[in-house]
Order: structure tokens, then C-alpha cells, then sequence
């Protein structure tokens, strides 16, 4: 029997310019999926800045763009959303 495999693609993606990121987390807060968290690693100015996932806490990216509406630092580049 073959089994068949979906791959999902994702429908958006959000382009974050880490070095500019102080870690205000306006956009986790503001991320209706969940797509956004601090990262683990650290930035030049020693802070954690946000990475974006393609599976949020609850759900994936949609390609609002909240996020880059929201951030004072224009550390979100741009939201691609594919369709």
C-alpha cells in the first residue's frame, strides 16, 4: 500500500529585520495566529528579536500584516502573503 504525503505550503511569510528589533513584543502581542516570539538568540544591541514561525499558537499566518502596522521600529520588512 502507498501511503500519500500532503505538504502543506505556507500561506504567508513575514520578513523581520532582526537588527532593528528591541524586543517591544507589541507585534507578538498584537498577532492574531500567534506567529511571532522572541528568539532565543541575541541581536547587536543584546536584544532578543522576534522570529517568525509558520505555525502560530493558534493557527498559521493569515498575511494581515498587523505586525508590521504595529512595530515602532520598522523591524517587520514586509508580510508576503502566496496565493
Amino acid at each position: 500500500m502507498i501511503e500519500s504525503v500532503t505538504i502543506l505550503q505556507p500561506r504567508a511569510h513575514v520578513e523581520i529585520l532582526e537588527e532593528r528589533c528591541k524586543a517591544c513584543e507589541l507585534c507578538v502581542v498584537s498577532c492574531p495566529s500567534g506567529n511571532l516570539r522572541l528568539s532565543e538568540k541575541l541581536n547587536r544591541a543584546g536584544f532578543h528579536p522576534v522570529e517568525f514561525t509558520y505555525r502560530g499558537t493558534k493557527g498559521e499566518c493569515t498575511g494581515c500584516a498587523i505586525c508590521y502596522w504595529v512595530c515602532p521600529d520598522f523591524a517587520i520588512s514586509e508580510v508576503l502573503v502566496k496565493g
